[in-house]
């Protein structure tokens, strides 16, 4: 593997995910819409994640002319993708002194299965990488000499890995746990307070922001957690670890398991050692977090920047077979998924459901909802469900219509509860309602106007009923 041939493939996969987004024929998941109408309505942060997400989708939309389609809502992720394996290339040629690493790694963390999902949606793992990977870059010049402007660059890059998503700070944790188990991986003193001190210029925006909105952010994101006491749930830690296989693929995960068993052996090398930590510490604190609540398969995404180095490094000694056997199912993997996109109805499960069924029907329901509202007379939705009405922002930006959110009181429960509430002012003009629910106003049965449980896609067979009432029986909270 030549710097040239991992380059070169690096760039040709980047191109075919892009030609094939052209022909995606997905919705917006419920996490894109959102972050989509944050674009059109900028600021230091949002109600549940920073905003870098937010300002990279109205900067490629507003090159894309202005079109808020979905191509443009997405095409940063394989771009985001590309720049990120193309700066581990030399992070990781430093951090391991083999440039046959580096250009391995790149490639591989191209082809990871996890990329190539997140290569054809968008989310906020995609935007913090490249962060990620500039950091690692400058953190390996910096523990063989001082720079000052390495330093401020890793703080900027820490920074801006922040504003994209707060997990971007685990890289301090692990960076101080090396710095302490291991000589090499230490910086200068002057340079981490160089670097902290950039992080925290960087970031201060999203800090303000926070302070002023009720911790909003930082409140959503304890909340994830969902601590309930010592649980120890084990299956939900296997079912996590499970799925770290699905993620990097199956002979990357088996070599970081293997690695951790040589450690603990005292077979490591140092630089095995080194890129443990740098990886290992996030996927354990995953595994303790899913022990105690749940946890999501991607989590753990950003040990496996580091992670990935682990791996290549490791089976480049120990077999090189294996290793070009990983860039194989991967690269197979990789290839599929913009494919499937393409066609995402016809590729289906053997209960007849489509693989893609959480990306479809969203849109269908919405144009369903306003031809409802329309024979209803009204040009005001209420819906008190975040799906839903994340995709009627979207779906219908340039139809006549005002889009509210049910509140049930208190700290609002989402984005859309907090910036558009339907509240008393409405007084009693007529609303159509979408819920799952019956409604009862002022001790009345309503009779819904319309039955809306959608036959395929993400909601199918989800009751769901729409009603014309007055927005009154609605912000007076009887039901």
């Amino acid at each position: 593997m030549t710097l040239r041939t991992s380059l070169l493939l690096i760039s040709a996969i980047t191109v075919y995910r892009i030609v094939m987004l052209h022909f995606d024929g997905t919705d917006l998941f419920v996490d894109e819409a959102q972050y989509w109408l944050w674009s059109t309505h900028l600021d230091f942060g949002y109600y549940s994640k920073p905003p870098m997400i937010a300002w990279v989708i109205h900067l490629f939309t507003a090159i894309g002319g202005g079109s808020q389609d979905i191509f443009w809502i997405r095409v940063a992720s394989p771009l985001f993708h590309m720049a990120t394996a193309m700066l581990l290339i030399p992070a990781t040629t430093r951090l391991t002194g083999s440039q046959q690493a580096g250009a391995w790694t790149g490639l591989s963390y191209a082809t990871l299965p996890g990329v190539a999902l997140s290569s054809v949606f968008m989310s906020t793992d995609t935007i913090l990488f490249p962060f990620l990977a500039l950091t690692l870059l400058c953190y390996s010049h910096l523990i063989e000499r001082r720079s000052m402007g390495y330093a401020v660059l890793m703080g900027v890059a820490i920074g801006c890995g922040t504003l994209s998503k707060y997990a971007m700070l685990y890289f301090a944790g692990t960076a101080i746990i090396a710095a302490i188990a291991l000589p090499k991986a230490r910086i200068a003193l002057r340079d981490a307070a160089l670097a902290a001190v950039a992080t925290v210029v960087v970031i201060a925006p999203n800090i303000w922001w926070n302070a002023t909105h009720g911790g909003a952010t930082l409140k959503h994101t304890s909340e994830n957690a969902d601590w309930h006491g010592l649980n120890f749930k084990v299956g939900k830690a296997v079912e996590f670890i499970g799925s770290q296989f699905g993620v990097v693929g199956p002979v990357l995960f088996a070599a970081l398991l293997i690695v951790f068993y040589r450690l603990v052996r005292g077979r490591a090398s140092t630089t095995e050692k080194h890129l443990f930590i740098l990886s290992w510490p996030i996927i354990l604190a995953i595994i303790f977090q899913a022990l105690m609540s749940r946890a999501y398969a991607n989590w753990a995404a950003t040990a496996y920047a580091a992670g990935t180095m682990l791996a290549v490094y490791y089976l480049l000694k120990a077999s090189p077979r294996a290793l070009t056997a990983s860039l194989v199912i991967n690269g197979i993997i990789a290839l599929l998924f913009p494919l499937l996109t393409t066609i995402p109805r016809d590729v289906t499960l053997p209960n007849g459901q489509s693989v893609l069924a959480r990306y479809l029907g969203r849109s269908d329901l919405s144009w369903a909802i306003a031809s409802t509202a329309a024979r209803a007379g009204t040009a005001t939705v209420v819906a008190d469900n975040r799906d839903i009405l994340a995709d009627l922002f979207h779906t219908l930006r340039d139809e006549p219509f005002t889009i509210k959110a049910r509140t049930s009181g208190g700290f609002p429960r989402n984005y859309y509860e907090q910036e558009f509430p339907l509240t008393s002012a409405m007084g009693n003009e007529t609303v159509l309602y979408v819920t799952g629910a019956n409604l009862v106003c002022q001790g009345s049965v309503v009779d819904p106007v319309a039955d809306l449980t959608p036959k395929d896609g993400y909601l199918a067979g989800r009751k769901l009923k729409a009603y014309a009432v007055p927005a009154s029986c609605l912000t007076n909270q009887v039901t």
